[in-house]
């Protein structure tokens, strides 16, 4: 028995298979800024995070030490523009009131005259007022900052200990290092005459073949004592920029310090002279009391441009302590940034896939500390010949095997060039709808179609 059937015209397609690893469409190196301490870890390998989280908290104290002595300068720059402000206000008090008093004058009113000094002296009691208060505040703001002062002085004092600590250990690591040294040279000696002549007496004392492994434990203790060295030198820098990060915080709190002095000195002279101004103004009310004065145009209008010149002048002196309020703002929101560093947060949403910290340990920017995966997509990536290159396209469909389990899959990237490992193009393909059997870094099985031939029998 034979079976026919009838030819017909058609399209012939050639199905390959092909071997990829499969690998999330979206990971990212989370990578500390600073090298600190590790306090705190919130994750583990393979708990899934969302964007934000905290994944884990660094030793923010030299931060902090700097983000308090910025506050402190930005205190001292507060007092400033408050001062400025008082002086002003005493200022333009003095102009309207010696305007009024030279209108007063011109126009013959003498009761005016007296009401208008009145004010006056009594602007400049009021403005004495203000500048005790502000030198009481000043005074409050230096005590708070010399308590801050003693703080960081015992800081400095427990991280000069920890430094003497850390290079204490130094020596010691490393003369282990040099006695770990020194065995394995004694049990290699350079000359190969010499050296047999040891393992024989080691033999002799220890027993036949333990040559070997005496010099296999002796190279073992010089590597961990070497370890440990490298280790010990890592700490003493460590320790080292610790307390040159307090002593600078100490520094720029002693800044502070005498920023608050200064405004206080500030002050001082503020109030000196306006007690001048005040036995000016009494002075003028006395002796308007006895007579009314009698000028001139041209002195009114000389005065008046006077009073305007001071108070233009006390107007400067607000904007240059505004200045130097915006200053210490920036360098408050610059230790905050700093201060950020230290927490650890997830960029994205994602599954974590390693961790490289943990408490205790120091995190470093030349080690990514987590690497998060987004797993809602994930890539194959294959490789294919030219020809086979050539019969596809992107947007292709290809069926992804994983031991068993078939997934939907699109072509998304044909490579232009060589692989210089391969000798072959690569290929992506994008697989939306994986499950938990799509892990990272395994290997799956692609079917797709490749060489066709339309029209044929």
């Amino acid at each position: 028995p034979v079976q026919v059937q009838a030819p017909e015209a058609g399209t012939l397609t050639l199905k390959n298979e092909f071997m990829g690893t499969v690998s999330p469409e979206e990971s990212v190196y989370v990578i500390p800024m600073v090298t600190a301490e590790v306090l705190s870890t919130n994750v583990s390998l393979g708990e899934e995070v969302s964007e934000g989280d905290v994944l884990c908290k660094l030793d923010s104290e030299a931060a902090q030490l700097q983000l308090a002595s910025a506050k402190a300068q930005y205190d001292s720059a507060a007092a400033g523009v408050n001062s400025a402000e008082v002086g002003y206000e005493v200022a333009q008090a003095q102009y309207e009131s010696t305007v009024a008093q030279l209108d007063a004058q011109m126009g013959g009113q003498k009761n005016l005259q007296m009401y208008q000094l009145q004010i006056q002296v009594d602007s400049v009691h009021s403005g004495i007022d203000d500048i005790y208060e502000q030198m009481e505040d000043l005074d409050a703001d230096k005590a708070e900052a010399l308590q801050q002062k003693d703080e960081l002085e015992l800081a400095i004092g427990d991280a000069g200990n920890y430094v003497n600590q850390a290079n204490a250990y130094v020596a010691q690591t490393k003369q282990a290092y040099e006695e770990a040294l020194m065995a394995v040279t004694a049990m290699e000696p350079p000359e190969w005459k010499d050296q047999q002549n040891f393992k024989q007496l080691y033999e002799a004392e220890h027993g036949a073949g333990s040559y070997e492994y005496g010099l296999k434990k002796a190279k073992e203790g010089l590597e961990a004592a070497k370890s440990a060295y490298d280790q010990a030198n890592a700490v003493a820098s460590q320790a080292s920029s610790a307390y040159n990060q307090a002593t600078s915080a100490y520094e720029q709190l002693e800044s502070g310090i005498e920023s608050i002095d200064d405004g206080r000195e500030q002050l001082d002279g503020a109030l000196a002279d306006t007690y001048k101004s005040l036995e000016q103004a009494e002075a003028i009310k006395n002796i308007t009391e006895e007579q009314v004065y009698s000028d001139t145009q041209k002195v009114v209008d000389a005065n008046k441009k006077a009073a305007a010149m001071g108070l233009e002048s006390a107007a400067a002196g607000i904007n240059s302590a505004q200045v130097g309020i915006e200053g210490a703002q920036v360098a408050i929101d610059s230790a905050e940034y700093q201060l950020d560093m230290y927490t650890l947060k997830a960029p994205i949403s994602g599954i974590i896939e390693a961790v490289n910290v943990k408490e205790h340990d120091f995190a470093s920017p030349n080690t990514p500390a987590y690497i998060i995966s987004n797993k809602d997509a994930m890539t194959v990536t294959f490789y294919v010949s030219e020809g086979v290159r050539n019969t596809f396209t992107v947007g292709q469909k290809v069926t992804v095997d994983r031991n068993g389990k078939l997934f939907d899959g699109v072509i998304t990237e044909i490579g232009s060039m060589v692989d210089q490992n391969t000798g072959l193009f690569v290929v992506k393909v994008s697989v939306g709808k994986p499950d938990e059997s799509m892990l990272t870094g395994c290997s799956v099985k692609i079917s797709a179609d490749t060489y066709s031939q339309g029209n044929v029998l």
